[in-house]
């Protein structure tokens, strides 16, 4: 017997038909968590473009190209969200065969982690350098400007460290759960590398 990540004993052999429903029961569980995440990211993106798209016609020239950069960036990250999610977004679909499902299933995982290990170029970076720009544009150099700046470095540390740590936790054993599980179909490769 083995343990599951949610410490239910599984059969170290589970027939195609309990591989299936298995794989289909966490991939609607991922399917909501990824649905949350992205509803509350798209929800944040609207709320700042529209608070932030007024700063691109007025202010000082440095300011209006930081806010054209972070709406610039809140386009980009909904793209890549959307992108993302409906990669083999079929995985669940009950047509499939075991092999393909457990296939499907781990692409959309590996992209995830791809979205959430590169969180820095996509997402930190154009916003905050973006948010940076509009308060040194408004502010000049200052005290407060610098104190700023140390305060979005810390932010993007912290969205960095809180997105690998996601991966980490939580994507990256799903993927070696759906690894274990196609390693018991004889004519399915792994590659040991990925």
């Amino acid at each position: 017997m083995t343990h599951d990540t949610r410490g239910v004993e599984t059969s170290r052999a589970l027939d195609d038909g309990d591989i299936l429903a298995l794989v289909q029961s966490e991939s609607r569980r991922l399917d909501r968590r990824i649905r949350r995440r992205d509803a509350r990211e798209l929800i944040a993106a609207a709320i700042g473009g529209l608070l932030i798209a007024p700063g691109m016609f007025r202010g000082p020239l440095l300011s209006r190209i930081g806010a054209a950069i972070v709406i610039c960036g809140l386009v980009v990250i909904a793209v890549r969200l959307a992108r993302a999610r409906n990669i083999d977004s079929a995985a669940s679909d009950a047509s499939l065969s075991v092999v393909a499902a457990l296939e499907a299933e781990l692409r959309r995982v590996d992209a995830q982690i791809a979205l959430l290990e590169s969180v820095l170029w996509w997402y930190v970076a154009p916003v905050l350098a973006g948010a940076f720009m509009i308060v040194a544009g408004s502010l000049g150099a200052s005290r407060i400007t610098l104190a700023y700046g140390v305060a979005v470095m810390l932010l993007a540390w912290g969205i960095v460290a809180l997105n690998a740590r996601a991966a980490r936790r939580v994507l990256h054993p799903r993927r070696a759960e759906l690894r274990a599980l196609l390693a018991q179909f004889d004519d399915v490769p792994l590659d040991p590398d990925a």
